[in-house]
């Protein structure tokens, strides 16, 4: 009975979080069109799927970006080898992808819940507004964006939390401490397996936990530490003893890895990803530093200061997942991703106590309480309406992808196609065509068919035959 009363007197705020969640992601995942990246790791598990490839050696296209190559290997392969269960199970339509990456979402949703149910264990009070770090971490700008373009940072980041949570179980517990951390391993190693070395953070936590707790001796969390990482280690000395395996898994550590430290800057400054995690966690900041001071210029009788110590923990637990990529000049936005919940749980743990007066006080007021009530089931209302109106729309590319659909329907499956290298530079082109109808690019290569754009000078209709396709941007030829 009391159980179901507080489910009851919960649930407007879980309904509250859950409908800006769908509101922040599900419009743009129902529409066509998706990030290069996204797009990408979409086709591989496609083609993979349909027996195009093979979990260790896995394809993009017969010229992959006129590479000369069809394999992909830059990335180690268990996204895509999850993902393509997806398009066995659920088949071949764009909804598959989208469905995975809102999958991986709400299991990372849970798991951040689940973390803060870990934390606050003993006070019931502080363990039931799980919504906030929720709340705070899918309102992070780059982390929506993320869950709406099927990023790899999506799955690594759900196997991180798995790991974190066995971790500080087993730090705050001396029960099954050896199982935990060994367990927590594993995670680790399904994280690094999804993009990689950004994957293996969670092993700091063990030394972060004693900087600021001091619980144990450092030999003691030498161990723990060595411990989770032998496990990852381990599954990589055996991988690297077979041929497929190594061999793939070879190209990322000194191609993709290795390779990638200092070549192909993406940014001008190291400091770079520092600048862009702050300017991402601008109203995170913003909203605690109001919500404390208001809170103290009230004088309001709130134990602001207890928990900042676990607070801070969580923090540093979120700067070991993105301090490190300093050491490239590869950075990008979204590869904070994986970081972000450790952040939200940190700013929630400083505000926890604040919003649970807040909360205690609109419940024991039935009229704000029931105008909240119905204020959280119409947003959540109007954010399934808002998304079901997007189906059918484009959300990026729409006129590229409007000739991808056109071309697509009109040639047949498997075929190839000439462009020049002004066409190449539109990478997620052949994306798209490699996704929806398996139909690959050539630069200055001739194949079964010609595309150019409408802006360039025509080919010699001697030798070709324009195709009668209503379309935007390019307009496809046939040799006679």
């Amino acid at each position: 009975m009391i159980k179901e009363y507080m489910l009851r007197k919960n649930y407007p705020f879980w309904l509250f979080t859950f409908s800006v969640l769908i509101l922040l992601t599900v419009p743009k995942l129902i529409q066509d069109g998706m990030f290069l990246d996204g797009m990408l790791y979409t086709c591989v598990s496609h083609n993979l799927s349909n027996g195009i490839g093979s979990f260790w050696a896995p394809q993009f296209s017969p010229s992959y970006f006129n590479s000369g190559s069809s394999l992909f290997y830059e990335h180690p392969p268990l996204v895509f080898g999850i993902q393509s269960l997806f398009f066995k199970l659920l088949g071949d339509s764009m909804y598959v992808e989208r469905f995975y990456t809102f999958l991986t979402m709400c299991i990372s949703a849970f798991l951040i819940h689940i973390l803060w149910c870990t934390i606050f264990k003993n006070e019931e009070a502080i363990k039931k507004i799980s919504w906030l770090p929720i709340l705070f971490w899918i309102t992070i700008p780059s982390s929506s964006w993320s869950f709406s373009n099927n990023m790899m940072e999506n799955t690594m980041g759900m196997f991180d939390l798995a790991a974190v949570i066995i971790i500080f179980k087993a730090l705050e517990s001396k029960k099954n401490e050896i199982g935990l951390l060994v367990l927590s391993g594993v995670f680790v190693f399904f994280s690094t397996m999804s993009k990689g070395v950004p994957g293996l953070f969670p092993i700091a936590l063990p030394f972060l936990y004693w900087i600021i707790f001091r619980k144990k001796s450092i030999l003691a969390v030498f161990f723990q530490t060595l411990l989770i990482l032998s496990i990852p280690a381990v599954f990589y000395f055996i991988l690297f003893k077979l041929p497929q395996s190594k061999e793939c898994l070879s190209f990322y550590f000194t191609k993709r890895l290795l390779g990638r430290i200092n070549d192909n800057p993406t940014v001008g400054s190291r400091f770079y990803i520092l600048k862009r995690l702050f300017f991402e966690l601008i109203p995170q900041i913003l909203f605690t530093f109001i919500i404390i001071l208001v809170t103290k210029l009230k004088k309001a009788n709130v134990p602001i200061n207890s928990n900042v110590t676990t607070s801070a923990l969580f923090f540093s637990v979120g700067l070991a997942a993105s301090v490190p990529m300093m050491f490239t000049m590869v950075q990008r936005g979204f590869y904070l991703v994986p970081s972000f919940p450790y952040f939200a749980i940190g700013f929630s743990i400083l505000i926890a106590p604040i919003f649970l007066v807040f909360k205690e006080r609109l419940m024991s007021a039935p009229p704000k309480f029931k105008f909240f009530k119905i204020l959280s089931l119409l947003l959540f209302v109007f954010a399934i309406s808002f998304s079901l109106m997007q189906k059918g729309k484009t959300v990026r590319d729409r006129d590229i992808l409007h000739d991808v659909h056109a071309i697509g329907n009109t040639i047949p499956s498997k075929s190839a196609i000439t462009i020049n290298r002004d066409i190449a530079n539109t990478n997620v082109l052949e994306c798209y065509f490699i996704r929806y109808y398996n139909i690959s690019l050539h630069i200055d290569k001739p194949k079964d068919y010609l595309m150019v754009k409408k802006t360039m000078s025509p080919p010699d209709l001697v030798n070709f035959e324009k195709l009668n396709i209503e379309t935007i941007v390019y307009d496809v030829y046939k040799p006679k």
